[in-house]
């Protein structure tokens, strides 16, 4: 038998419900919950990603393994209203038992059998220990550059690097723009390294994670695993190594303004209105105007700047909506060719570095995104 508090296995089961992808295999609609003395770990295994959850219980025996349909579980709880609840599974029977003070059902379980492959890597060739507020800072700056909608190679995946130095970097990218955000934590304790984690895994997690709790990313080959104390989630990521970024980064055009990041994200947003994949931007010595038109009308906004250097091109307004949207900081400073035949780039004072690739001057179409990336990323 094992008891849980009715709110703790609520708020697990749901946690766990939401990391399954649909789909017609048992194993992949169900819930595995193992009772081991005072913990119950309530697991998933569903599209290649295995989550794990766990929650305080007190258990009659040394170990109680059994899997119910997430479906059958998810939809029964919400009928218990009493503080506890008891599971009492029947083997022999092939069913678990939830009791309370006014309630009980039973419920079919799943053949343990359908789990018999899915053991977690006890050993790891990377483990990199991290604050999940930290983690969650760092994502949430470099997400939106990645492709996690119809990519499930690297595009799809953040790449964490950690530098001779101790520095960690994150950075996502998608063959049209990218994001660079930098750790303010050293990592002093590791050597220079590199991998990669999906995206849509990391979001998944966050939402449980408290800021001050530790976190640990792990790696072996294309295996990865994020875990704390509390959750716990597996999966692979793409054979392929990352794209080199660092020889990108030394392609910064050597002009450059600084600009009120709260101002021209609004410019961006008016001018798309009637626009949402080009709008112009003409920066003169002190004045940038942007601009567009299209079948909603035309817009001209117009911001005062420290430019000396004159320039005109077009861009998508979205990519750079995003950018001024994820970066923090009252200012940003935005780097351009005075031709327009580089790409954008864009940096905050929290070293988070912003770049898109597809870049039109003068309303004349440049080499697309993916001749761009091939030449310069690989």
């Amino acid at each position: 038998m094992i008891i849980v508090n009715k709110d703790d296995i609520s708020s697990a089961v749901k946690q766990a419900k939401a990391m399954i992808k649909p789909s017609l295999l048992a194993l992949e609609n169900s819930l595995r919950f193992t009772a081991k003395q005072s913990r119950l770990f309530i697991c998933t295994n569903s599209g290649g990603v295995r989550f794990t959850t766990m929650i305080p219980c007190k258990c009659d025996k040394g170990k109680i393994d059994f899997i119910i349909s997430v479906r059958l579980i998810s939809s029964t709880l919400p009928f218990f209203t009493s503080e506890s609840l008891e599971f009492i599974p029947d083997s022999m029977k092939k069913v678990v038992l939830l009791k309370s003070t006014e309630l009980q059902v039973e419920l079919k379980t799943i053949p343990l059998e359908v789990w018999a492959s899915c053991k977690p890597r006890a050993n790891w060739n990377i483990d990199v220990p991290i604050k999940a507020g930290t983690l969650a800072y760092l994502v949430e700056r470099t997400a939106y550059a990645s492709d996690t909608k119809d990519s499930s190679d690297n595009r799809a995946m953040l790449n964490f690097s950690i530098t001779p130095e101790g520095i960690l970097n994150v950075t996502g990218l998608d063959l049209y723009r990218f994001a660079i955000c930098t750790s303010k934590d050293k990592m002093d304790d590791f050597t220079k390294m590199s991998f990669t984690i999906p995206v849509k895994t990391l979001q998944a997690i966050l939402p449980y994670l408290k800021d001050e709790e530790i976190v640990h990313l792990k790696k072996y080959t294309n295996e990865y695993a994020i875990t704390s104390k509390r959750v716990a989630i597996y999966g692979h990521t793409p054979a392929a190594d990352y794209y080199n970024i660092a020889s990108y980064l030394t392609k910064y055009p050597s002009n450059s303004i600084r600009v009120d990041r709260k101002i021209f994200l609004r410019c961006c947003e008016v001018a798309a209105i009637t626009n949402r994949t080009k709008i112009s931007i003409n920066i003169g010595e002190n004045l940038m105007e942007i601009s567009a038109s299209g079948n909603g009308g035309k817009v001209e906004n117009r911001m005062k700047i420290d430019g000396v250097v004159k320039s005109k091109f077009c861009v998508n307004p979205l990519f750079i909506m995003d950018i001024l949207k994820k970066c923090p900081d009252r200012e940003i400073q935005m780097f351009y060719s005075k031709d327009g035949t580089r790409p954008l780039f864009f940096r905050g004072n929290d070293h988070i570095d912003m770049g898109i690739n597809r870049y039109i001057m003068d309303c004349k179409l440049m080499p697309t995104c993916e001749q761009i990336v091939h030449q310069t990323l690989n």
